[in-house]
């Protein structure tokens, strides 16, 4: 049996592509572009971590590869398999009304789930915690820091603020080209655009009012890096 991983190198893509065209490839592994590879005789498809946003393609041609996989699966009359710990809302919506949901009972290997505590951080500003890390968090590191151990910290928030806002009229700063909030990156002193790539120069003065009341709201991984340097 043959496998072929389509990737980004155009020459071995082009191979790839030609391979599958005429039919030598039985198993065909490829990110959301592989959707469109010219398969003679299509058996299943899947799509693993169906939750994830990059599927859709938000430069030109436009496509989102879940709705293609639909179509395809429709017209090829094959299954079509969206797996996910963590479904998109609207997948788990659409499928639990066609009562087609499958639900893996035990994880691989048999291996047990990982201990999860969740902190309101609520209470731990009412004890005077005015950090974004809670003291059972800072115990945790520290504990890892003393046992030599190390420590993986997730948030989904690149930069260090998430948007910039005028206080005295309510301007915030956003992407010439999509429209939406510019992310502060405080190591270049930048706003950034993270769907285009667009970038300006920060502002210390409210380009419509003039105010310098100028505050920046939301978290980082860089703000979030700050507080680990200061706290820990």
């Amino acid at each position: 049996m043959h496998c072929f991983i389509v990737n980004y190198q155009f020459g071995e893509r082009y191979d790839e592509w030609k391979r599958i065209e005429k039919d030598e490839a039985k198993i065909i592994i490829g990110a959301r572009s592989a959707i469109f590879a010219p398969v003679q005789s299509l058996g299943i498809i899947i799509i693993d971590e169906e939750h994830d946003a990059s599927y859709k393609s938000e430069m030109t041609p436009k496509y989102s590869a879940k709705e293609i996989a639909l179509y395809l699966a429709k017209q090829n009359k094959i299954p079509l398999v969206l797996g996910s710990a963590t479904p998109d809302v609207r997948t788990y919506y659409r499928l639990e009304k066609e009562n087609a949901i499958l639900t893996l009972k035990e994880r691989a290997n048999n291996s047990s789930l990982p201990k999860v505590e969740i902190i309101d951080m609520k209470k731990e500003l009412a004890i005077g915690n005015k950090s974004m890390i809670s003291n059972r968090l800072y115990e945790l590191i520290e504990n890892n820091l003393k046992n030599k151990k190390q420590t993986i910290l997730f948030l989904n928030r690149r930069g260090y603020s998430t948007f910039v806002m005028c206080r005295d009229c309510g301007y915030t700063a956003n992407c010439d080209k999509c429209n939406i909030t510019l992310t502060y990156h405080i190591k270049q002193d930048r706003l950034k655009c993270h769907y285009c790539g667009f970038e300006r120069k920060n502002f210390t003065e409210c380009p419509e009012c003039g105010s310098k009341n100028i505050r920046y709201f939301g978290t980082g991984t860089q703000k979030l890096e700050e507080q680990i340097r200061k706290n820990v």
